[in-house]
């Protein structure tokens, strides 16, 4: 077989390095280096695709139109494993699920992999390891290209709109994530904590466990049928959504065969990932948080929610991506006191929740935010959009924001530009 490879990120790469490592032939190039795919498209039988790569790109259509089949590099490394594969998704809360659910995992098992949208391409685990147990976050990019994928264990957080600019619309991102579920067979689960019509009647012919339905706490305790699983103060990271995010890792270690006692001891030692809702600092009686990860008007939804009512301060914006904000302005005038918006968003921001000003930068916004903000406040850096406008990704975008938040607070006073 001959393979076309395109995008190459980190993901294609990978993809690319493995399949010369399986002896295949490989075309790969990219948009960016101005290669064309177009001379060698007649002489492959696969073209494995970057995530990136929207379903309107012209070689996506033209590889359809051929009949040839299209696959992304998470499909492609699921071709080679042998192991066992544990799958995340949902709109909001992969990552530290995922991150959950491999750390503990990790606490009794010798061979465990963490890997896909969580930053590891699968292939490059794939390409030095055939077996053991990968723990997968999956996007609607990868879901999309899913064809043979099939895990033991799938949860499926919750749907809410996003993508829009890569998807042609609703439908198609919430037939994406049904993929990644519908090869499972009936030794296998499917997990949901939301008890949205969306996720509740995933197509899957899997065991099927509601958390709202099947898990219940009593005297702080979380039970599964009469399992206990962990105690609810055990749980260190801030917010309602991260206690289902717990509850949903601790319900598929359990179904792993993981004790009580190692899901508690992760959730104790677990302090949440880098820039989701993460205390940067305590400033003049002002908490600052990163929560630069919230790339969706649900996940900015679930930041509000973990504070007291007017009590925050807020700065978001970035890429449009063509979600509604909207329903968040009941939520927003609840619990925040003023707001500074950035990106393409920002005029949009301002508009539909009522609230707040357009500025023009990161830096700008922290300034005018430091102040407006008084003792006990909160300074909530949530953007609720994804970081491509202005930085190359949300791991950058947090990181610039943790750099000012330290270039502004170490002199002392603060004066934002006039």
């Amino acid at each position: 077989m001959r393979f076309l490879v395109w995008g190459l990120g980190k993901s294609g790469r990978a993809a690319a390095e493995l399949l010369k490592k399986e002896g295949f032939t490989v075309y790969a190039g990219d948009d960016k280096e101005g290669e064309t795919w177009r001379d060698v498209l007649g002489e492959v039988d696969t073209v494995v695709l970057s995530p990136g790569i929207p379903p309107f790109h012209p070689l996506w259509k033209e590889a359809l139109r051929r009949d040839i089949e299209v696959i992304g590099e998470l499909e492609l490394a699921t071709r080679f494993f042998r192991g066992t594969l544990l799958a995340v998704t949902g709109t909001d809360g992969k990552s530290t699920t995922t991150r959950l659910l491999y750390l503990m995992l990790k606490k009794e098992f010798p061979k465990v992999y963490e890997a896909g949208n969580i930053g590891t391409p699968f292939s490059e685990v794939v390409k030095r390891h055939r077996d053991g147990i990968a723990v997968l976050e999956v996007s609607s990019f990868q879901g999309k290209t899913l064809k043979r994928f099939r895990p033991h264990i799938g949860a499926f957080l919750n749907f809410h709109q996003d993508h829009l600019d890569w998807h042609p619309d609703l439908k198609d991102y919430l037939e994406s994530k049904y993929k990644i579920f519908s090869n499972q067979n009936e030794e296998d689960f499917f997990i949901t904590p939301s008890n949205q019509f969306e996720t509740v009647n995933t197509p899957t012919r899997a065991k099927k466990i509601l958390l709202w339905k099947d898990l219940r706490i009593a005297q702080g305790e979380v039970f599964f049928k009469n399992n206990s699983l962990f105690s609810v103060k055990d749980v260190k990271i801030q917010g309602e959504h991260n206690l289902l995010n717990a509850a949903s890792a601790a319900l598929a270690a359990h179904l792993m065969g993981v004790s009580e006692e190692n899901i508690s001891k992760t959730l104790r030692e677990f302090k949440g990932l880098p820039f989701r809702l993460e205390l940067v600092k305590v400033w003049k009686g002002i908490e600052i948080y990163n929560d630069s990860k919230a790339t969706t008007p649900n996940a900015l939804g679930a930041a509000l929610q973990s504070f007291k009512d007017k009590s925050v301060i807020l700065i978001a914006g970035g890429k449009d991506k063509g979600a509604d904000f909207t329903p968040l302005k009941d939520l927003v005038r609840k619990k925040v006191k003023e707001a500074f918006f950035i990106g393409e968003t920002a005029e949009r921001l301002v508009k539909e929740l009522k609230i707040g000003v357009k500025v023009d930068s990161l830096k700008e916004a922290l300034k005018q935010a430091f102040d407006t903000a008084q003792e006990g406040d909160v300074i909530l850096f949530s953007p609720g959009c994804s970081s491509f406008d202005m930085f190359t990704s949300y791991i950058e975008r947090g990181k610039t924001f943790n750099r000012l938040v330290e270039e502004l607070t170490k002199d002392g006073d603060i004066q934002a530009e006039s």
